[in-house]
């Protein structure tokens, strides 16, 4: 039902037709209401993928080690959730913006489904809802549309001591169902004064901090939940506020325990030393990107962007 090249960044496909085309024939009998899935992962030497051997981490052989999820969505639900926060330098007013893209499956159906009702809730960190918004949208379809634009007079900051966090929650309803999506955020204001200090809502914070690859002893990169969220805590204890992370797309896991624990982040590009390769390698690296940004632009924690290799 899908492929997919490459290892590391988050991916998904579609599995409903070849569901329904297994219920309704023969060989469904003999599962008795159960469902086969199979997944299956090869690492054989591919010449599109990185041959280089100058990384500064282990290269291990192909495997899944993060979460597989079985999701159920109604025909009409959420593509992604992305919440656009920022404040002033002198953490004034605090601007939110969110956005919201949708998959409508109905719309190749004979009874299309194209109004849609959204809820939107904002909580501030003590849990209190602070924003609330019903909004009717119609002919929804996979363009992205803002849900959401409000000021937030002196909104209380996320920083590497007090690492305060929002949370949104919008709800769609049609005829085809409801869906919840959750999605938290923080604001802050940082800058880096060209020849001087970085600042962090407007204070000069000295950055100390460490290096993460994904490895641990006994297991490589298959680190389960509770190791990555002991290391991460570990590394907040012995005073880091700042991390730099790999050379590839780490565990959302990562990023969700910098947001809690206030350790501000230099995410790097899916790219180390290997050279552009071909045509599927170019592509793959464009799409990882891709949903790399989508995927973090939410968390607080992240300042900085760049490349695996000395010309960052």
């Amino acid at each position: 039902m899908g492929s997919h090249i490459g290892g590391y960044h988050e991916w998904e496909v579609d599995i409903t037709d070849a569901v329904n085309s297994f219920i309704a024939s023969e060989e469904a009998e003999a599962y008795e209401g159960s469902i086969p899935v199979v997944i299956r992962v090869d690492n054989t030497r591919d010449t599109e993928m990185m041959p280089s051997d100058l990384s500064d981490f282990n290269l291990y052989g192909g495997g899944i080690y993060r979460y597989v999820n079985l999701v159920y969505t109604p025909t009409v639900a959420f593509n992604s959730l992305q919440t656009y926060a920022s404040v002033d330098k002198n953490g004034e007013k605090g601007k939110l913006s969110i956005k919201a893209d949708f998959k409508n499956y109905t719309l190749t159906g004979e009874e299309a489904i194209t109004d849609a009702e959204v809820n939107v809730k904002v909580y501030n960190p003590d849990g209190e809802v602070i924003s609330r918004e019903n909004i009717t949208i119609n002919n929804i379809s996979g363009k992205v549309k803002e849900l959401l634009n409000i000021t937030i007079n002196k909104p209380e900051l996320w920083s590497t001591q007090n690492p305060h966090l929002y949370l949104c929650e919008v709800t769609l309803t049609t005829d085809a169902g409801e869906m919840v999506s959750r999605e938290k955020f923080g604001f802050r204001h940082f800058e880096f004064i060209k020849n001087g200090p970085f600042h962090l809502n407007g204070d000069r914070i000295l950055l100390k901090g460490t290096h993460r690859h994904e490895d641990h002893a006994g297991v490589g990169p298959a680190m389960t939940e509770e190791m990555i969220i002991k290391e991460i805590e570990m590394m907040k204890e012995m005073g880091v506020n700042f991390i730099r992370l790999g050379h590839y797309q780490q565990s959302r896991i990562v990023l969700e325990q910098c947001d809690r624990l206030g350790i501000l982040v230099w995410e790097e590009i899916p790219w180390c030393r290997g050279g552009l390769g071909g045509e599927v390698y170019k592509e793959q690296g464009r799409r990882m990107l891709t949903n790399m940004i989508t995927q973090h632009r939410n968390h607080p924690s992240i300042i900085l962007w760049g490349l695996g290799n000395e010309n960052d």
